[in-house]
């Protein structure tokens, strides 16, 4: 199931602007959305309209994705020995050549970007 922070990106994309097509995209039962939609509106995390079903991120949450956006990104390099896995947020990276990699590592708020490099 997805959590919260899923279900307000897929809002935030644009891929669905309503309860019927969040139902579609993300396999919940509109029930179950019109509950979970009705307790994210009372804390202001979405402006949800129940009669005509629509959604869209309030202005001040996505005025604050933008600014995170422009900030600079967390950026980090690692080194993934040889038939070694390592997770980062919620990615399992694996390596499984014969040799050790170099992973440069840019998070940003929408995009994580990985570069994966020989260790010389």
């Amino acid at each position: 199931m997805p959590t919260t922070a899923d279900l307000l990106t897929i809002i935030e994309e644009k891929t669905v602007n309503n309860i019927k097509q969040l139902a579609k995209e993300t396999g919940i039962p509109q029930e179950k959305l019109h509950t979970i939609l009705t307790n994210l509106s009372h804390h202001n995390l979405i402006e949800y309209n129940p009669k005509t079903g629509q959604l869209v991120l309030p202005k001040w949450l996505i005025r604050i994705n933008q600014k995170i956006e422009r900030e600079k990104p967390a950026v980090g390099e690692i080194i993934l020995p040889k038939y070694k896995e390592i997770q980062i947020q919620d990615m399992l990276i694996g390596n499984y050549t014969g040799n050790d990699l170099e992973l440069k590592i840019r998070l940003k708020t929408k995009r994580k970007e990985i570069a994966i490099c020989s260790v010389t």
